[in-house]
């Protein structure tokens, strides 16, 4: 495949090297040792270190690795499978997760499509996130996967560029989606269910409401038709304080509740809630139906 990469500096294609990327203006972006690239300009951090940090990707994984969330993968990965579906035979086709994380969904995601039943693509994935400690930690997963460290909201990759961008448990920038996504390409946007992790908010909350539905939907209206919507639900009973306390570090209660309540679930050794989780396939609009030019 040819290189999809963008350079932050000058909005060129960023070619690979031996010891990274550069462009033709010789913008140039070394490779860590942990094979992973490093594209945020440091004049738009707005902090040190942004995103997570080492302790929560590390209890993220240990939460994931128990499998948990297995039935969530293979519901994303059947999104895809879907929209993959639509390709004719040895096509190419571009992934990328949007705020991969430590690589756990595109990581089964690769596996999936490795052993299924679908079209023999030629597929390549690559996995984004601001945190830097998150894409070490994916590297560990699959080095042949592109990992770089970059923002949602300058994505570096050139437009219309990406077949398919996935979006899970994760902030979301609809305008820089479909600029990056082909015309048709398709975007696979997961977010919590209305009843999603009742149990553990019923211990944080004195008044537990449902979950609204993702502002996503009307921000999608003028760049995407409508999704459809597959609901993923089922019970979960966690065995231990350490796999509770790891749940409650991979969301965002970890951060707006007191250090009180905070207790209240770090005294628990057994925890039943609910999962419950919405997966929407979106795909772009042409610029005629979208009425209007993309932009950043």
């Amino acid at each position: 495949m040819t290189s999809i990469l963008q350079c932050p500096v000058c909005r060129g294609p960023l070619l690979e090297t031996p010891s990274g990327y550069q462009c033709a203006a010789l913008h140039c972006f070394d490779a860590a040792r942990q094979g992973y690239v490093n594209l945020v300009l440091a004049h738009n951090k707005h902090s040190k270190e942004p995103g997570d940090d080492p302790e929560m990707v590390i209890s993220r994984r240990r939460f994931l690795e128990l499998g948990y969330y297995n039935r969530i993968s293979d519901g994303i990965n059947e999104g895809v499978a879907s929209v993959l579906a639509g390709l004719a035979r040895d096509s190419e086709c571009s992934v990328l997760d949007a705020g991969c994380g430590e690589g756990f969904y595109l990581a089964r995601l690769k596996e999936a499509m490795a052993h299924g039943s679908g079209p023999q693509l030629v597929m390549e994935y690559h996995g984004v996130d601001v945190s830097k400690f998150a894409v070490r930690f994916a590297t560990q997963r699959d080095r042949s996967m592109g990992w770089f460290v970059a923002s949602i909201n300058d994505l570096p990759y050139l437009d219309a560029s990406l077949d398919i961008v996935l979006n899970v448990f994760s902030p979301a920038n609809i305008p820089e989606f479909a600029r990056i996504l082909k015309r048709s390409g398709s975007l696979i946007f997961v977010s919590p269910g209305p009843k999603h992790l009742n149990g553990l908010r019923e211990i944080i909350y004195p008044v537990t409401r449902e979950h609204a539905p993702p502002a996503i939907t009307e921000k999608a209206e003028a760049l995407f038709a409508p999704a459809t919507v597959a609901r993923i639900t089922y019970p979960l009973a966690l065995e231990s304080n350490q796999e509770i306390m790891d749940l409650l570090a991979m969301t965002p209660y970890y951060w707006n509740i007191d250090r009180a309540t905070k207790g209240k679930v770090a005294a628990l050794d057994r925890l039943e809630l609910d999962v419950d989780v919405e997966i929407r396939v979106f795909k772009k609009k042409s610029g005629d139906e979208a009425g209007k030019p993309i932009t950043r």
